[in-house]
Formats: C-alpha cells, structure tokens, sequence
C-alpha cells in the first residue's frame, strides 16, 4: 500500500486549521511537523480564502491537542490555531 492510500484510509488524524498569509512559515509548519511526528501532513487549500491553511496529520495517538497548538502557534506567531483530533474507528 502506497503513502497515499494509506493516508486515504487512515481513520484517526488530527486537523489543523489556522490563518497565515506568509507561505514561507506555512511550509515551516508542515516541514517540522513531518519532522517531528515522522508523518507527512496532508495539505488542503482553501479555494475561497488562500490564508486559511488546513492540514491533516495521520497519527494514532490522541491527546496531542494542545501540543501540536503550541507547535503550530509558534511558527505562525497566532494564537489562533485550532486542532481537532479525529476518530473514525469508534
């Protein structure tokens, strides 16, 4: 099974969503993401406003809320970061 089917399976996840004008620290994040949970975060743009970022991050742990908020808030400098953890398995 490839990296994208995987993903396109996958059942729990976190989303992320926050606001960032600045492309550079929007890569940032993704780049230290993957880096940090050693799972490539999925991008999805938003075709209406392109500063509100959404990403997807497949990873079985729940409870790392707060923790990715933090991580995400310092590198845009916002503390307007939302995280969901998702579970589709229950």
């Amino acid at each position: 099974m490839s990296g994208e089917e995987a993903l396109a399976v996958h059942k729990k996840l976190y989303r992320i969503y926050y606001a960032s004008y600045d492309d550079k620290a929007h890569e940032e994040v993704k780049k230290v993401l993957k880096e940090k949970y050693g799972v490539e975060p999925k991008d999805i743009k938003s075709l209406v406003l392109p500063e509100f970022r959404f990403l997807e991050l497949p990873l079985e742990k729940g409870g790392l809320e707060k923790e990715i908020s933090d991580l995400v808030s310092s590198i845009v400098k916002s503390q307007y970061v939302k995280v969901d953890w998702i579970n589709t398995e229950v």
